[in-house]
Protein backbone atom coordinates (compact mmCIF):
# COMPACT_ATOMS: atom_id res chain seq x y z
CA UNK A 1 0.00 0.00 0.00
CA UNK A 2 2.80 2.36 0.96
CA UNK A 3 4.75 1.56 -2.21
CA UNK A 4 1.64 2.13 -4.30
CA UNK A 5 1.03 5.48 -2.57
CA UNK A 6 4.62 6.55 -3.19
CA UNK A 7 4.29 5.54 -6.84
CA UNK A 8 1.06 7.51 -7.24
CA UNK A 9 2.60 10.60 -5.63
CA UNK A 10 5.70 10.24 -7.81
CA UNK A 11 3.58 10.02 -10.95
CA UNK A 12 1.54 13.04 -9.90
CA UNK A 13 4.66 15.10 -9.21
CA UNK A 14 6.12 14.06 -12.56
CA UNK A 15 2.89 14.91 -14.37
CA UNK A 16 2.71 18.32 -12.70
CA UNK A 17 6.37 18.99 -13.53
CA UNK A 18 5.97 18.17 -17.21
CA UNK A 19 2.68 20.06 -17.35
CA UNK A 20 4.40 23.16 -15.97
CA UNK A 21 7.30 22.69 -18.34
CA UNK A 22 4.97 22.45 -21.32
CA UNK A 23 3.13 25.57 -20.22
CA UNK A 24 6.37 27.49 -19.70
CA UNK A 25 7.38 26.60 -23.26
CA UNK A 26 4.82 29.01 -24.74
CA UNK A 27 6.95 32.01 -25.58
CA UNK A 28 4.60 34.80 -26.66
CA UNK A 29 5.65 38.03 -28.38
CA UNK A 30 3.42 41.02 -27.61
CA UNK A 31 4.15 44.17 -29.63
CA UNK A 32 3.33 47.60 -28.26
CA UNK A 33 3.96 50.97 -29.95
CA UNK A 34 5.11 53.05 -26.96
CA UNK A 35 5.89 52.80 -23.27
CA UNK A 36 2.48 54.09 -22.31
CA UNK A 37 0.23 53.49 -19.34
CA UNK A 38 -2.33 52.24 -21.84
CA UNK A 39 -0.35 48.99 -21.65
CA UNK A 40 -0.09 48.93 -17.85
CA UNK A 41 -2.16 45.70 -17.59
CA UNK A 42 0.32 43.88 -19.82
CA UNK A 43 3.45 45.41 -18.29
CA UNK A 44 2.40 44.86 -14.68
CA UNK A 45 0.80 41.50 -15.41
CA UNK A 46 4.12 40.25 -16.67
CA UNK A 47 5.99 41.72 -13.69
CA UNK A 48 3.59 40.15 -11.17
CA UNK A 49 3.79 36.71 -12.79
CA UNK A 50 0.15 36.70 -13.92
CA UNK A 51 1.00 35.68 -17.49
CA UNK A 52 3.56 33.15 -16.30
CA UNK A 53 0.86 31.53 -14.14
CA UNK A 54 -1.12 30.95 -17.34
CA UNK A 55 1.85 29.25 -18.98
CA UNK A 56 2.91 32.28 -20.99
CA UNK A 57 6.50 33.49 -21.21
CA UNK A 58 5.59 37.00 -22.31
CA UNK A 59 8.10 38.93 -24.39
CA UNK A 60 7.19 42.61 -24.81
CA UNK A 61 8.70 44.13 -27.95
CA UNK A 62 8.55 47.80 -28.91
CA UNK A 63 7.35 47.98 -32.53
CA UNK A 64 6.01 50.95 -34.49
CA UNK A 65 2.23 50.69 -34.75
CA UNK A 66 2.38 51.09 -38.54
CA UNK A 67 4.15 47.74 -39.06
CA UNK A 68 2.50 45.63 -36.37
CA UNK A 69 -0.23 44.27 -38.63
CA UNK A 70 2.34 43.08 -41.16
CA UNK A 71 4.28 41.47 -38.31
CA UNK A 72 1.13 39.63 -37.22
CA UNK A 73 0.49 38.25 -40.70
CA UNK A 74 4.10 37.07 -41.08
CA UNK A 75 4.18 35.51 -37.63
CA UNK A 76 6.98 37.76 -36.36
CA UNK A 77 4.77 38.72 -33.41
CA UNK A 78 1.89 36.84 -31.80
CA UNK A 79 -0.22 39.67 -30.40
CA UNK A 80 -0.45 43.38 -31.12
CA UNK A 81 -1.46 46.19 -28.79
CA UNK A 82 -1.98 48.62 -31.69
CA UNK A 83 -5.70 48.06 -31.82
CA UNK A 84 -6.60 50.79 -34.32
CA UNK A 85 -4.03 49.47 -36.76
CA UNK A 86 -5.34 45.91 -36.41
CA UNK A 87 -8.88 47.14 -36.96
CA UNK A 88 -7.82 49.10 -40.04
CA UNK A 89 -5.87 46.14 -41.43
CA UNK A 90 -8.82 43.80 -40.96
CA UNK A 91 -11.12 46.33 -42.65
CA UNK A 92 -8.79 46.22 -45.67
CA UNK A 93 -9.14 42.44 -45.76
CA UNK A 94 -5.98 41.32 -43.97
CA UNK A 95 -6.27 38.10 -41.89
CA UNK A 96 -6.15 39.75 -38.45
CA UNK A 97 -8.71 40.48 -35.73
CA UNK A 98 -9.15 42.46 -32.55
CA UNK A 99 -9.88 39.93 -29.78
CA UNK A 100 -10.07 42.04 -26.62
CA UNK A 101 -9.66 45.47 -25.06
CA UNK A 102 -7.37 47.00 -22.45
CA UNK A 103 -8.94 50.45 -22.44
CA UNK A 104 -12.43 51.76 -23.14
CA UNK A 105 -11.63 55.48 -23.28
CA UNK A 106 -8.84 57.26 -25.15
CA UNK A 107 -6.27 58.35 -22.57
CA UNK A 108 -4.85 61.07 -24.80
CA UNK A 109 -4.50 64.77 -24.14
CA UNK A 110 -3.94 67.44 -26.80
CA UNK A 111 -1.34 69.78 -25.31
CA UNK A 112 0.30 72.92 -26.65
CA UNK A 113 2.61 75.81 -25.92
CA UNK A 114 1.16 77.96 -23.09
CA UNK A 115 0.33 80.89 -25.39
CA UNK A 116 -2.07 78.65 -27.35
CA UNK A 117 -5.26 78.66 -25.30
CA UNK A 118 -7.80 76.75 -27.42
CA UNK A 119 -7.95 74.05 -30.09
CA UNK A 120 -9.19 76.62 -32.61
CA UNK A 121 -5.90 78.50 -32.19
CA UNK A 122 -4.03 75.59 -33.78
CA UNK A 123 -4.86 76.89 -37.25
CA UNK A 124 -1.67 76.99 -39.36
CA UNK A 125 0.18 75.16 -36.58
CA UNK A 126 1.99 71.80 -36.42
CA UNK A 127 0.62 69.00 -34.21
CA UNK A 128 2.70 65.97 -33.31
CA UNK A 129 1.23 62.45 -33.46
CA UNK A 130 2.92 59.07 -33.27
CA UNK A 131 2.23 58.03 -36.87
CA UNK A 132 -0.18 58.61 -39.74
CA UNK A 133 -2.98 56.07 -39.36
CA UNK A 134 -2.40 55.58 -35.64
CA UNK A 135 -4.93 56.22 -32.87
CA UNK A 136 -3.29 59.56 -32.17
CA UNK A 137 -3.79 60.51 -35.82
CA UNK A 138 -7.41 59.35 -36.13
CA UNK A 139 -8.51 60.98 -32.86
CA UNK A 140 -6.56 64.18 -33.43
CA UNK A 141 -8.30 64.60 -36.77
CA UNK A 142 -11.67 64.00 -35.12
CA UNK A 143 -11.08 66.52 -32.32
CA UNK A 144 -9.68 69.14 -34.71
CA UNK A 145 -12.71 68.76 -36.99
CA UNK A 146 -15.06 69.05 -34.00
CA UNK A 147 -13.40 72.39 -33.27
CA UNK A 148 -13.86 73.68 -36.81
CA UNK A 149 -10.40 72.93 -38.20
CA UNK A 150 -9.58 70.97 -41.35
CA UNK A 151 -6.72 68.52 -40.72
CA UNK A 152 -3.93 68.66 -43.32
CA UNK A 153 -5.35 71.79 -44.95
CA UNK A 154 -5.40 74.03 -41.85
CA UNK A 155 -3.37 71.99 -39.38
CA UNK A 156 -0.27 69.93 -40.18
CA UNK A 157 -0.06 66.51 -38.53
CA UNK A 158 3.49 65.18 -38.18
CA UNK A 159 4.41 61.64 -37.10
CA UNK A 160 7.27 61.40 -34.59
CA UNK A 161 7.29 57.66 -33.91
CA UNK A 162 6.52 57.62 -30.18
CA UNK A 163 4.71 59.70 -27.57
CA UNK A 164 8.05 60.38 -25.91
CA UNK A 165 9.32 61.84 -29.18
CA UNK A 166 6.28 64.12 -29.36
CA UNK A 167 7.19 65.70 -26.03
CA UNK A 168 10.83 65.99 -27.12
CA UNK A 169 9.74 67.77 -30.33
CA UNK A 170 7.53 70.13 -28.30
CA UNK A 171 10.48 71.03 -26.07
CA UNK A 172 12.67 71.56 -29.14
CA UNK A 173 10.05 73.88 -30.66
CA UNK A 174 9.75 71.89 -33.89
CA UNK A 175 6.03 71.36 -33.29
CA UNK A 176 3.45 73.62 -31.63
CA UNK A 177 1.31 70.98 -29.98
CA UNK A 178 1.11 67.24 -29.53
CA UNK A 179 -1.07 64.32 -28.56
CA UNK A 180 0.28 62.94 -25.28
CA UNK A 181 -0.59 59.97 -23.09
CA UNK A 182 0.41 59.33 -19.46
CA UNK A 183 2.95 59.89 -18.05
CA UNK A 184 4.03 62.36 -20.76
CA UNK A 185 0.97 64.60 -20.34
CA UNK A 186 1.82 64.97 -16.63
CA UNK A 187 5.43 65.80 -17.53
CA UNK A 188 4.24 68.38 -20.06
CA UNK A 189 1.99 70.00 -17.45
CA UNK A 190 4.95 70.32 -15.09
CA UNK A 191 6.91 71.99 -17.90
CA UNK A 192 4.18 74.60 -18.36
CA UNK A 193 2.39 73.28 -21.44
CA UNK A 194 -1.36 73.81 -21.69
CA UNK A 195 -4.05 71.13 -22.02
CA UNK A 196 -6.37 71.97 -24.91
CA UNK A 197 -8.51 68.82 -24.97
CA UNK A 198 -8.95 65.45 -23.30
CA UNK A 199 -10.00 63.01 -26.01
CA UNK A 200 -12.10 61.00 -23.54
CA UNK A 201 -14.50 63.98 -23.43
CA UNK A 202 -15.10 63.57 -27.17
CA UNK A 203 -15.35 59.83 -27.75
CA UNK A 204 -15.54 56.43 -26.14
CA UNK A 205 -12.87 54.42 -27.86
CA UNK A 206 -10.37 51.79 -26.88
CA UNK A 207 -6.81 52.80 -27.69
CA UNK A 208 -5.12 49.63 -26.60
CA UNK A 209 -6.21 46.04 -26.76
CA UNK A 210 -5.27 42.66 -28.12
CA UNK A 211 -5.07 41.88 -31.80
CA UNK A 212 -3.83 38.69 -33.39
CA UNK A 213 -3.88 36.75 -36.63
CA UNK A 214 -6.75 34.60 -37.86
CA UNK A 215 -4.24 31.77 -38.03
CA UNK A 216 -3.41 31.95 -34.32
CA UNK A 217 -7.11 32.07 -33.40
CA UNK A 218 -7.74 29.04 -35.57
CA UNK A 219 -4.68 26.95 -34.70
CA UNK A 220 -3.80 28.03 -31.13
CA UNK A 221 -7.16 28.84 -29.54
CA UNK A 222 -5.99 27.52 -26.15
CA UNK A 223 -3.06 29.96 -26.17
CA UNK A 224 -5.39 32.82 -27.11
CA UNK A 225 -7.72 31.86 -24.24
CA UNK A 226 -4.82 31.87 -21.76
CA UNK A 227 -3.62 35.24 -23.06
CA UNK A 228 -7.11 36.66 -22.56
CA UNK A 229 -7.40 35.08 -19.11
CA UNK A 230 -4.11 36.62 -17.98
CA UNK A 231 -5.15 39.98 -19.41
CA UNK A 232 -8.43 40.02 -17.49
CA UNK A 233 -6.63 38.97 -14.29
CA UNK A 234 -4.18 41.84 -14.82
CA UNK A 235 -7.02 44.32 -15.36
CA UNK A 236 -8.62 43.12 -12.13
CA UNK A 237 -5.30 43.38 -10.28
CA UNK A 238 -5.08 47.07 -11.22
CA UNK A 239 -8.63 47.72 -10.05
CA UNK A 240 -8.34 45.77 -6.79
CA UNK A 241 -4.74 46.54 -5.76
CA UNK A 242 -4.26 50.33 -6.01
CA UNK A 243 -1.28 50.55 -3.65
CA UNK A 244 0.75 47.95 -5.54
CA UNK A 245 -0.30 49.47 -8.87
CA UNK A 246 0.84 52.95 -7.80
CA UNK A 247 4.16 51.56 -6.55
CA UNK A 248 4.69 49.81 -9.87
CA UNK A 249 3.89 52.98 -11.87
CA UNK A 250 6.33 54.95 -9.71
CA UNK A 251 9.11 52.42 -10.31
CA UNK A 252 8.47 51.66 -13.99
CA UNK A 253 7.92 55.26 -15.13
CA UNK A 254 10.40 56.87 -12.72
CA UNK A 255 7.96 59.28 -11.09
CA UNK A 256 7.43 60.12 -7.44
CA UNK A 257 4.61 58.53 -5.42
CA UNK A 258 2.32 61.57 -5.63
CA UNK A 259 2.65 61.73 -9.43
CA UNK A 260 2.17 57.97 -9.70
CA UNK A 261 -1.01 58.22 -7.64
CA UNK A 262 -2.39 60.94 -9.93
CA UNK A 263 -1.50 58.90 -13.01
CA UNK A 264 -3.27 55.87 -11.54
CA UNK A 265 -6.41 57.91 -10.81
CA UNK A 266 -6.44 59.43 -14.29
CA UNK A 267 -6.02 56.04 -15.99
CA UNK A 268 -8.34 53.89 -13.86
CA UNK A 269 -11.61 54.98 -15.58
CA UNK A 270 -10.03 54.25 -18.96
CA UNK A 271 -9.32 50.57 -18.28
CA UNK A 272 -11.76 47.83 -19.23
CA UNK A 273 -12.94 45.74 -16.28
CA UNK A 274 -13.15 42.44 -18.13
CA UNK A 275 -11.43 42.85 -21.50
CA UNK A 276 -14.68 43.93 -23.15
CA UNK A 277 -16.20 47.19 -24.31
CA UNK A 278 -19.61 48.68 -25.06
CA UNK A 279 -20.67 47.78 -28.60
CA UNK A 280 -21.62 51.37 -29.46
CA UNK A 281 -18.10 52.52 -28.69
CA UNK A 282 -16.72 49.77 -30.90
CA UNK A 283 -19.02 50.69 -33.79
CA UNK A 284 -18.20 54.40 -33.48
CA UNK A 285 -14.46 53.64 -33.52
CA UNK A 286 -14.87 51.43 -36.57
CA UNK A 287 -16.85 54.17 -38.33
CA UNK A 288 -14.06 56.70 -37.70
CA UNK A 289 -11.44 54.28 -38.99
CA UNK A 290 -13.35 53.43 -42.18
CA UNK A 291 -14.08 57.12 -42.84
CA UNK A 292 -10.38 57.93 -42.46
CA UNK A 293 -9.57 55.12 -44.91
CA UNK A 294 -12.28 56.38 -47.31
CA UNK A 295 -13.87 52.94 -47.58
CA UNK A 296 -17.07 53.13 -49.60
CA UNK A 297 -18.85 50.09 -48.16
CA UNK A 298 -19.87 49.69 -44.52
CA UNK A 299 -17.57 47.30 -42.66
CA UNK A 300 -19.32 44.73 -40.43
CA UNK A 301 -17.90 44.20 -36.93
CA UNK A 302 -17.34 40.52 -37.71
CA UNK A 303 -14.76 41.50 -40.33
CA UNK A 304 -12.51 43.29 -37.83
CA UNK A 305 -13.25 41.57 -34.51
CA UNK A 306 -13.52 38.06 -33.16
CA UNK A 307 -14.71 38.19 -29.55
CA UNK A 308 -15.88 34.57 -29.27
CA UNK A 309 -12.96 33.42 -27.13
CA UNK A 310 -13.21 36.54 -24.96
CA UNK A 311 -16.88 35.75 -24.25
CA UNK A 312 -15.92 32.21 -23.25
CA UNK A 313 -13.16 33.40 -20.91
CA UNK A 314 -15.35 36.09 -19.34
CA UNK A 315 -17.72 33.37 -18.08
CA UNK A 316 -14.96 32.13 -15.78
CA UNK A 317 -14.95 35.49 -13.97
CA UNK A 318 -18.68 35.71 -13.25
Amino acid sequence: MTKNLVLVISLLVTAIFYHQQSLAADRVRFAYPAKSLNYLPITMGRDKGIFQAEGIDLQMVLVASTIQVTALTTGDIDFSGAQSQVMAGAARGLPVKVIGFLTIKPSFWLMARPEIKAVAELKSKIVGITAIGSSTDTLARYVLAKNGLAPDREVALIGTGTTSNILTAMKAGTIDAGVLSPPFNAMATQMGYRTLAYFGDYVEQSLSGLGTSDKLIRERSDLVRRMLTATIKSLRFIQQRPTESIQFISKEWSVDSASASELYKSMLPAFSKDGGMDEKGIRDALKRETERMALKEETPLSKVMDLRLLREVQKDFK
